[in-house]
């Protein structure tokens, strides 16, 4: 039984990427989840990635490129505002502009970055390095 996909999804893509595999299947896949790889993707994480819809919410291919390290799930999901975000750079990060925090906006999801910049709040989702 799977309750949080987006952990499980995300961790099966550091699994793949550390095994040396070329590409990742993730299956089931869901809105949330193909909005943050195409973060990934076009921060340069990930080379390309293909969503194959099916009756059973979807499965997406993740073709790798060699640039990720690790990336994960946030839990708990904090809630930050636009000063509190250099804190988490801190905690999950493991260097000043070396990866990516990614944040849940009421006007979408967004880098911690692009959050500085916005001047906006959200909730902590994920980060990649």
């Amino acid at each position: 039984m799977r309750h949080d996909l987006l952990a499980d999804a995300l961790s099966a893509i550091t699994n793949a990427a550390m095994a040396g595999k070329n590409n990742c299947i993730i299956k089931p896949s869901s809105k949330l989840i193909n909005k943050i790889i195409e973060i990934f993707k076009r921060e340069g994480f990930i080379a390309d990635f293909k969503v194959i819809p099916n009756s059973r919410g979807g499965v997406v291919e993740v073709l790798f490129n060699g640039k990720m390290n690790k990336c994960a799930a946030v839990k708990p999901r904090f809630s930050t505002k636009k000063e509190e975000i250099e804190s988490f750079e801190k905690r999950f990060l493991p260097a000043k502009d070396f990866g990516l925090l990614i944040v849940s906006t009421p006007k979408g999801l967004f880098t911690h970055q692009e959050i500085k910049e916005a001047g906006v709040g959200g909730k902590l989702i994920a980060y990649v390095y």
